[in-house]
């Protein structure tokens, strides 16, 4: 498991000053077109340092995570989509019984071993970050229904895209990664009780 954690630091590490310079070009352009409406040279823009922070390391996290999710065999348009109506057909490399995965994983390794560690605790600590960042980062994600829909939303759209890329299709690993995220919401209301501060960074 520790590989796959120093795979995803990697990425972010690789991904970080890709995203600084982005992230200060758009601030720019934003400054200069307020300036223009306002007839002024130059605006100073106000932005929430903690948001701009946890913005970054969210959408550079998220980047490396889809980029580990989506590693598989990749071919042309028609063939994906021939291979996809295939394994379709034939359920190969589909599971779709609930918790069937996580029983042969307990039952072969039980709760130790790395084997457990990157299939089912790993599936649902790497989506924590995603329910975190979508209440942290914006208010309308605190409505209930909204924050589970995207909670879902993602990992739905995870699982129906490795269909094509000969990646294991498993009910299971959106079982784990919905979890992931509830986890991460349930992360920031505990401390954003605690730390009210955090409230504020949203838009």
């Amino acid at each position: 498991m520790t590989g796959y954690i120093f795979d995803l630091i990697r990425m972010m590490l690789m991904g970080l000053p890709v995203y600084i310079v982005l992230r200060y070009l758009l601030l720019l352009r934003r400054a200069r077109r307020l300036g223009e409406k306002a007839g002024v040279r130059k605006v100073k823009l106000k932005f929430n340092k903690l948001r701009e922070v946890f913005l970054g390391l969210f959408v550079v996290f998220m980047i490396a995570l889809l980029a580990f999710v989506w590693q598989g065999a990749y071919a042309g348009p028609v063939d994906m989509l021939r291979y996809a109506r295939y394994r379709l057909r034939t359920q190969e490399g589909i599971n779709l019984i609930p918790f069937q995965t996580i029983r042969n994983y307990y039952r072969v390794y039980g709760i130790h071993g790395d084997m457990f560690g990157i299939n089912i605790v790993g599936n649902v600590l790497m989506f924590v970050p995603w329910g975190f960042g979508l209440l942290f980062l914006w208010k309308k994600n605190r409505e209930f229904f909204r924050f589970l829909y995207f909670s879902a939303i993602l990992p739905i759209l995870i699982e129906c895209s490795q269909l094509f890329i000969a990646r294991q299709v498993d009910v299971d690993d959106f079982i784990l990664n919905f979890s992931g995220a509830l986890a991460g919401g349930l992360l920031y209301v505990v401390l954003a009780g605690i730390f009210p501060k955090l409230r504020t960074a949203a838009l």
